[in-house]
């Protein structure tokens, strides 16, 4: 699945009252969209129809579209067989439009024949998505074109400065200025803005638009050009020569880039990299200005893509405050408003730890679960704040169907990424303003717990033993004066004889005392490990049938057996 690279406003179960529309009309958006990746079927309601959020629905968590959460406009199905989506829409049959999907995006929706007819019943549009067409790709694309139309709306109503808001009618100028058919790429060379097709389409622009890879053999032969190293280096504009025996037309390209203001001026690194534009010659050739045209075009998309970023920026912002991240105050409803959820009524945190470092593979793991949380619930809100990742579900109160989804959602993610990924649910969260004490909550068991000890998701409540505990050890260990310098000796004495004390010792309290129990474990006579035991008792100078230095020692031992840094923090903790 590819990343998505604009997040939404979630949709709401009520109108908004104040400013403009947030999003589109059915009839815009179709309008939008090459009918080579969707086409409409059918609309029972006509084109006039508000268009503002959409979410994937698959198989595995379809049930939970049928919560009491809000209802997206558009669902796109992904590997959901014809008769569950059929009977998955019959469950919306009598509710009114606002409390029902708007669009239903399915791949060959033609031959569907028994959806058609439902959602033609029921009143629910139908659109038929490319066979070979990606579904992280169509979504990113649908989800792009509801925001660019937002930020329309909000430049013609004045709240936003500017006359270029929406890099997909900024294709078709440039489209119409030379002569070509143009693509406009991220820097991962994912088609994010197109004009619409003309005759003359090559088959590198048809699997660019349906979001598929390129042909390696046009990659490898671009690369070896070095085009893609002109790109990262200079944003002057670049011809490539039409290649038939793979598919692809003559085509210019150019570089987006933004000045970076913090490197030196004229090195490579003083232009940041945004992504680039592609024209490709169709029936005709290019225009004679064709090169001009590209050169303006790319600083428009530029400015275009700088304040997609910087809104981008600053929705992250706010959700990292709604999930008390950020020092200062926090206007809740505000928050909530700017995402069109509630703060009525019990909410629920889930949060994720992954086995993966921060970087781009956490950043698609996270895509992927935003994409898995929206198909649950619409109004779901996702981020990541440091290396873990956190959904927030207004309106949730059952703790099972949020408990059954965490668990799915963590072996999806390990069957398809093969990493460990381990949950933590706090349900239900009395109002949104318990929000950050949520996040502090589920952070306190993925801190204290690991794959070995808990199961895969947990709550504060199953695992609060391991949690106590593990916060008392944390506690002990950070505190010099807390160690017990006896310790010291039975490690030294380890050291020296290369003996295993300490082993043997944490066996015998394990086990509460019970020798034949304890030399079982270590695979012992009873008797040596009874003379071991005594021999620890000498080495530390203490007795083992007092229970308050049993407690204290096995505490002790407890936090040496834990992970290499902490034992290794407390070992050496008075050099």
């Amino acid at each position: 699945m590819q990343p998505l690279s604009v997040a939404l406003p979630h949709a709401s179960t009520s109108p908004r009252s104040n400013g403009p529309r947030v999003g589109t009309t059915l009839g815009a958006l179709m309008h939008s969209t090459d009918k080579s990746v969707i086409e409409l079927l059918e609309s029972p309601d006509g084109l006039d129809i508000d268009i503002r959020s959409i979410a994937l629905v698959e198989s595995s968590d379809i049930d939970g579209t049928d919560s009491r959460g809000a209802i997206s406009d558009i669902y796109l199905s992904v590997g959901v067989p014809e008769s569950t989506l059929t009977q998955w829409l019959r469950k919306f049959e009598g509710r009114p439009s606002r409390r029902r999907p708007k669009l239903l995006l399915v791949k060959n929706a033609r031959e569907a024949t028994t959806v058609l007819n439902a959602a033609r019943g029921i009143g629910i549009a139908v659109a038929a998505v490319h066979p070979q067409a990606s579904s992280g790709h169509v979504y990113s694309l649908v989800q792009r074109l509801l925001t660019q139309s937002s930020y329309r709306s909000r430049a013609a109503a004045g709240a936003v400065p500017g006359g270029d808001s929406d890099l997909f009618a900024l294709s078709e100028t440039i489209a119409e200025l030379t002569g070509g058919l143009v693509t406009i790429d991220d820097t991962a060379l994912h088609v994010i803005a197109y004009s619409a097709a003309h005759e003359g389409e090559d088959e590198l622009r048809q699997l660019s638009i349906l979001g598929r890879e390129w042909p390696i053999e046009y990659t490898e032969w671009i690369e070896s050009r070095g085009v893609f190293e002109h790109l990262r280096r200079s944003d002057e504009v670049i011809s490539l020569p039409s290649e038939p025996g793979i598919g692809a037309a003559h085509r210019l390209a150019v570089s987006i880039t933004r000045p970076d203001l913090s490197a030196p001026t004229g090195s490579v690194a003083h232009q940041h990299n945004l992504g680039s534009i592609w024209v490709q010659q169709a029936s005709g050739p290019l225009s004679d200005d064709a090169g001009a045209v590209l050169r303006g075009a790319a600083a428009v998309a530029a400015r275009i893509l700088m304040r997609t970023l910087d809104a981008s920026s600053r929705e992250n912002d706010q959700v990292q405050r709604l999930f008390g991240v950020r020092s200062g105050g926090i206007d809740v409803h505000s928050l909530a408003g700017s995402f069109g959820i509630s703060t009525d009524g019990p909410a629920a945190v889930v949060g994720f730890a992954t086995s993966l470092e921060p970087g781009s593979d956490l950043d698609r793991i996270t895509n992927a679960l935003r994409l898995r949380a929206s198909a649950f619930r619409s109004d779901a809100v996702t981020t990541i704040i440091d290396h873990r990742i956190y959904v927030l579900f207004p309106r949730a109160e059952n703790e099972v169907a949020i408990s059954d989804w965490a668990y799915d959602t963590v072996r999806v993610l390990e069957n398809r990424a093969g990493i460990s990924v381990r949950a933590a649910v706090a349900v239900p969260i009395a109002r949104l303003h318990g929000v950050p004490e949520a996040r502090r909550e589920v952070d306190r068991v993925l801190d204290t717990t690991d794959d070995h000890d808990t199961a895969k998701v947990t709550t504060l409540a199953a695992s609060r033993t391991a949690v106590l505990l593990g916060e008392i050890l944390d506690l002990v260990a950070d505190h010099e004066r807390l160690r017990d310098p006896r310790i010291d000796r039975l490690i030294s004495y380890d050291d020296k004889n290369t003996s295993d004390m300490q082993f043997t010792l944490t066996a015998y309290l394990t086990a509460f005392g019970d020798v034949k129990k304890a030399a079982s474990s270590l695979k012992v006579h009873p008797n040596t490990l009874r003379y071991r035991i005594r021999r620890a008792e000498q080495i530390m100078g203490i007795s083992l049938d007092e229970p308050d230095t049993r407690l204290l020692t096995e505490l002790q031992l407890a936090i040496l057996g834990r992970a290499p840094d902490e034992s290794e923090r407390y070992e050496t903790s008075d050099q």
